[in-house]
């Protein structure tokens, strides 16, 4: 039996830039064992498989990179979103269709956007309950395993914290969006440091200093297991970036409408709308919206 998917360009309306997602729609006739060798031979950022779930406007996601399954990503359910419109599987009758996905231990509610030119924005709500910690690797240290200089690290109102929402990540304000790209991870000095004691596993490296007119925040993902050159998705650091944010006393109650961007044209911009309720002694609610473009339709051969 032969398996359609599609690929598909992610937080952008432009083609060939943002992640590069594959999706598959009806996985359900896929084998279980070969889930994560599919996406290995696809050997895309994501790739991202379909079931129907009970119900026409429910369906369960798994998603896996080249190496292992993901428990959670945003940028799958934009493709998958846009995908099931693609298909028929679901028909976006009004300006705004509201569906479910069950994304391993998340439920999302999905909203998927009407629109003519073909990019069918999707945006989805969940709950972010971040732990945030003060104590984290002097600024010395910090700057030896970025490789800048000690006094870009800093910016304003924000400071250094370790967050997690499930994974720890160090999240360092910079002066500017050019120390965002300049940055590079000394693994040398990283080790040396307190950063594997507190058992971070990867960077947010933020600057609310942006070259773009239209975004309030350029961010990067940096880590012991991510190559110099690489620039990663970051939609799966949206729940401790909001949480980041939200425990700054000058980020005061009630909601917070940003937009975040991550690489350059010449390394896929990928461009995100957030939306983040604060409140009082109330979990986070995060929405994250973006737009995706189809790239191909493709057919796996039944060689296997």
């Amino acid at each position: 039996m032969s398996h359609t998917y599609y690929t598909l360009n992610v937080f952008t309306d432009t083609p060939f830039q943002g992640a590069q997602i594959a999706v598959f729609p009806h996985a359900e006739k896929i084998e279980e064992n070969l889930l994560q060798v599919i996406a290995q031979e696809l050997n895309l950022s994501e790739t991202v498989f379909i079931f129907p779930d009970n119900g026409t406007d429910s369906f369960k996601l798994r998603t896996f990179s080249p190496q292992k399954e993901i428990e959670f990503a945003g940028h799958p359910v934009l493709a998958a979103g846009h995908v099931l419109a693609e298909t028929g599987d679901i028909t976006l009758s009004a300006e705004n269709t509201a569906i479910t996905f069950k994304q391993n231990s998340q439920n999302l509610t999905v909203n998927l956007s009407k629109t003519d030119d073909g990019t069918c924005p999707v945006q989805f709500t969940l709950q972010s309950s971040a732990v945030v910690d003060r104590y984290t690797p002097t600024k010395q240290e910090v700057a030896a395993f970025l490789s800048i200089d000690e006094h870009h690290i800093g910016s304003g109102d924000y400071q250094t914290l370790l967050v997690s929402c499930g994974l720890p990540y160090l999240v360092i304000p910079v002066s500017s969006q050019e120390i965002v790209r300049k940055a590079r991870l000394d693994i040398k000095a990283w080790d040396l440091s307190s950063a594997p004691a507190m058992a971070i596993q990867e960077i947010i490296l933020f600057s609310p200093r942006t070259e773009s007119s239209e975004t309030n925040f350029h961010a990067r993902i940096l880590g012991p297991t991510i190559g110099q050159h690489e620039d990663p998705p970051i939609g799966s650091s949206m729940p401790s970036f909001t949480g980041y944010l939200a425990w700054h006393e000058h980020v005061r109650e009630g909601t917070l409408t940003f937009t975040i961007d991550r690489g350059t044209k010449a390394t896929r911009r990928s461009v995100l709308n957030i939306e983040m309720d604060k409140r009082a002694d109330r979990a986070l609610t995060l929405r994250v919206e973006g737009q995706s473009v189809l790239i191909s339709k493709n057919e796996l051969l039944p060689n296997f």
